[in-house]
C-alpha cells in the first residue's frame, strides 16, 4: 500500500482526551455509512508468521468499510492468519484514541485527521491500507429543490452546512470553487451533523449542504436534494477520502507486527478487488452502514483500492497544506510501514 522512508519516532505531545477534542472536526468529515490475545499463528506460505493472532480493528458504520466487513464475514483475514474483532466506535475521535492508548491495533480514518496529527508530531502514525476514493456522485453539495443556489457561482454568501471545518467536506469543495474562481472565503460554513442536514435544509436553517453517500442519496430521496456541484471533480477528482492507520514507535504495533500489518493488508485487499461487485456491496452497507435496501441499491459505490500508494494519499496532504490547516509540508511517504508485502498478493 503506501511505500517511503522511516521517520523517527514522536512522542505524544497531547493527552488522549485533549486529542480526541482536537481532531474531532477532521475526524468527522468522513460520513456515515476486549482484550488484546497476542500470538503467533501459520501464516500462508510465503509469508512470515503473524506476531499477534488476534487484532481489534475500530471502525465506523459508514461505506468506506463495506469491503472490511465482507472480510471478516468471508475469512479472507482469517486465511492469513488472523483472528480481527471489528470494534464500532462512537465516533472518529474515539477510534484515533483507541489505537494511541492501546485498545485498538488498527483504526479507519478520514484521512485529514492522522494527517494532521501527524503534522503535529502527536504521534507516530502510520497508513497500513487505504479505504475508499471519492467517485463523482459521492461528495456532493445539494440544495433543497426551492433554493436559488443552482450552480457553484452561487454559493458566495449562502449557509451551507458541512460535518466540521478543516475536514473532507470542506476542503474538497473550497478546492473545486478555489479552481473556478469562486471566492470560496465567501461561504458561510455550518457545521452540523449528517443527520441534521436534511432537516436543516427543510427548515431553511442552511441554503444546502455537503453530503457524503449514502447521504447523497437519503438527501435525494428524502428532500428531493439536487446536486449544485460534486465535490469529488476537477482538482479533487478521485480524491482518497479515508484509510485505516496505526502507531509506530517503541513497542507499537505498527513497529512490533509488520507481518501482522501485511496480512491484514492482503486479506482487506483481497476483498476491496471484490467491491464491484454491487450486491455484495449492498448487503454490507445495509448490514453494516444501516442502510435501508432501497436506498442501498441507488448508493453511488466509489473506488476502493487495492494498493496503498502515497502520491495518491498526498494529494490530500497537499490539499490541507494549500487551504493552511497543515503548516508546511508533509512527507505522506514516512507514513507507510515497511512491511515487504504486496498488498493484494
Amino acid at each position: 500500500m503506501l511505500r517511503g522512508n522511516t521517520r523517527g519516532r514522536a512522542r505524544a505531545r497531547l493527552p488522549i482526551a485533549a486529542l480526541a477534542m482536537t481532531l474531532l472536526a477532521t475526524l468527522s468529515g468522513c460520513g456515515l455509512l476486549g482484550g488484546d490475545d497476542a500470538g503467533s499463528t501459520a501464516a500462508p506460505q510465503g509469508t512470515g508468521a503473524v506476531e499477534k493472532a488476534k487484532i481489534k480493528v475500530g471502525v465506523l458504520p459508514v461505506v468506506d468499510v463495506a469491503p472490511f466487513y465482507l472480510a471478516v464475514e468471508q475469512g479472507y483475514f482469517k486465511e492469513q492468519g488472523l483472528d480481527v474483532e471489528p470494534v464500532v466506535m462512537g465516533s472518529g475521535p474515539a477510534a484515533i484514541s483507541g489505537i494511541l492508548n492501546g485498545d485498538l491495533d488498527i483504526a479507519f480514518a478520514s484521512y485529514p485527521a492522522p494527517l494532521l496529527a501527524q503534522s503535529k508530531r502527536v504521534a507516530d502514525f502510520k497508513i497500513v491500507a487505504d479505504a475508499l476514493a471519492a467517485k463523482p456522485g459521492h461528495l456532493v453539495v445539494v440544495s433543497p429543490p426551492n433554493s436559488t443556489m443552482k450552480k457553484p457561482s452561487d454559493a458566495p454568501g449562502r449557509k451551507i452546512a458541512i460535518t466540521a471545518k478543516n475536514s473532507m467536506t470542506d476542503l474538497a469543495p473550497m478546492s473545486v470553487l478555489k479552481t473556478q474562481g469562486v471566492d470560496y472565503t465567501q461561504v458561510n460554513w455550518i457545521e452540523m451533523p449528517f443527520p441534521n442536514m436534511i432537516t436543516a435544509m427543510q427548515n431553511g436553517e442552511v441554503d444546502g449542504a455537503v453530503v457524503v453517500e449514502p447521504w447523497v442519496t437519503v438527501a435525494e430521496k428524502q428532500l428531493g436534494a439536487t446536486p449544485v456541484f460534486d465535490g469529488a471533480s476537477g482538482p479533487t477528482a478521485e480524491i482518497p477520502m479515508s484509510g485505516y492507520v496505526a502507531i509506530s514507535g517503541n513497542g507499537k504495533f505498527a513497529t512490533t507486527s509488520p507481518n501482522t500489518i501485511a496480512a491484514f493488508q492482503r486479506g482487506l485487499a483481497r476483498a476491496q478487488s471484490q467491491a464491484t461487485d454491487r450486491p455484495k456491496m449492498e448487503e454490507m452497507f445495509v448490514k453494516y452502514a444501516k442502510v435501508d435496501p432501497q436506498t442501498a441499491k441507488l448508493v453511488t459505490i466509489s473506488t476502493y483500492s487495492t494498493s496503498l500508494e502515497a502520491n495518491r494519499i498526498q494529494r490530500v496532504a497537499n490539499l490541507m497544506t494549500e487551504f493552511g490547516v497543515i503548516k508546511g509540508e508533509l512527507d505522506v511517504s514516512t507514513m507507510i510501514p515497511n512491511t515487504g508485502a504486496t498488498a493484494g498478493s
